[in-house]
C-alpha cells in the first residue's frame, strides 16, 4: 500500500497509524463490495474477494500441526508445505493472482479511490468549525435592544464574552 500518508487539513491526527489503517480499510471495503457484487453471479465460484481459510496458516492452531502423527498425515496428502484451503489449490490461486485480487492490489499500491469524508471518519466532525454570527450578532437575541444591552439578565451574567 502507498505509505505517503499525511493527516488531512482540519483534522486532529493524534495517531497516524490509526489513520493509515482506517484509510486502507475504507479503500478495501468499497472495492471489495464492488468486486463481490460482480463476481457473485459467476459460476464456478473460483474468484472470491474474501480469503479462503487455511488452517495451517492460522496462528492460533498452527501448533497442532507439529506432532508426528499430523506430519505423517500431511505428507501423505501432499499438504506438508503450507497446505491449501478447504476449497483447494485452484481457489487459493485465484484469490492470490485472480483479477479481483490484481484490482485490489493496484488500488492499494497507488492509493486510488479515497474519499476525504470516508477516510477522516468521525474525527472530521466539527474539525473546521467557524464562529456562527446570526442575524442579531454574536451573542443572540437577548442583547439586541438598548435595555437588554445594559442589563441582559436579572439573574446575573453567565458569559465570559463582552456584552457589547
Amino acid at each position: 500500500m502507498n505509505d505517503n500518508f499525511s493527516c488531512p487539513p482540519g483534522v486532529c491526527c493524534l495517531d497516524l497509524d490509526l489513520f493509515r489503517k482506517e484509510r486502507g480499510f475504507i479503500l478495501d471495503g468499497v472495492a471489495v463490495a464492488s468486486n463481490a457484487a460482480g463476481y457473485g453471479r459467476v459460476n464456478p465460484k473460483r474468484c472470491d474477494v474474501i480469503p479462503p481459510y487455511n488452517a495451517q496458516a492460522d496462528p492460533y492452531i498452527k501448533f497442532s500441526f507439529y506432532n508426528n502423527y499430523m506430519r505423517k498425515l500431511l505428507k501423505r496428502t501432499n499438504q506438508d508445505y503450507g497446505g491449501t484451503s478447504s476449497n483447494g489449490w485452484l481457489v487459493d490461486y485465484f484469490y492470490k493472482y485472480g483479477p479481483a485480487q490484481r484490482y485490489l492490489h493496484k488500488r492499494n499500491m497507488y492509493g486510488a479511490g479515497h474519499s476525504y469524508d470516508q477516510i477522516v471518519g468521525h474525527r472530521g466532525f466539527l474539525a473546521d468549525l467557524k464562529p456562527i454570527d446570526g442575524y442579531n450578532g454574536r451573542f443572540g437575541f437577548r442583547r439586541n435592544t438598548p435595555g437588554l444591552r445594559l442589563k441582559p439578565s436579572n439573574f446575573g451574567e453567565v458569559t465570559d464574552f463582552p456584552l457589547h
